[in-house]
């Protein structure tokens, strides 16, 4: 004899797994069509960027040619190294030897960072004036000023 695969004996119980199947459900796809947007806004952010720091360089063509693909690389060895040492927890719920742990981590990711900016110091240098490269860190400092002022202007008017 064949067993029923569910037991149907209890209709509140079935609703309330529906419920939570379409809540679900609803929550997933405002997800999904949030992502676009998300990758829109990233996208214009990261055109922005490109536009300001070539301005504020004087970047020649033949200079952003070179430029942009080694900044870009750049760029995605920073973030890497930034969340290796992301900490895992708050701060203020770490004991002593823990916090010692990340602030030593973090001199670490500094020194990693550091590393980081002097190999690609050399890198621009080969194609690239010494005072250009001087100027990218300031420039990327005025973008990131900029930006933010945007945002809380933004959002102040809503």
């Amino acid at each position: 004899m064949l067993r029923p695969l569910r037991n149907y004996s209890n209709p509140e119980k079935d609703h309330s797994n529906m419920k939570k199947w379409i809540v679900a459900s609803v929550l997933f796809g405002a997800f999904l069509l949030a992502l676009p947007q998300v990758t829109q806004a990233q996208d214009r952010i990261r055109a922005l960027k490109v536009a300001f720091i070539t301005d504020k360089l004087k970047l020649t063509p033949e200079e952003s040619e070179k430029f942009w693909p080694v900044y870009n690389q750049y760029e995605a060895e920073h973030k890497r190294i930034r969340q290796k040492y992301r900490p895992d927890q708050d701060i203020n719920t770490l004991s002593d030897q823990e916090v010692e742990r990340a602030m030593l981590d973090r001199f670490e990711m500094e020194e990693e960072l550091i590393k980081l900016k002097r190999d690609y110091f050399q890198r621009m240098k080969g194609f690239m004036a010494v005072r250009k490269i001087a100027l990218l860190q300031r420039s990327e400092q005025e973008f990131n000023k900029e930006l933010l002022r945007r945002v809380q202007e933004t959002r102040g008017k809503k």
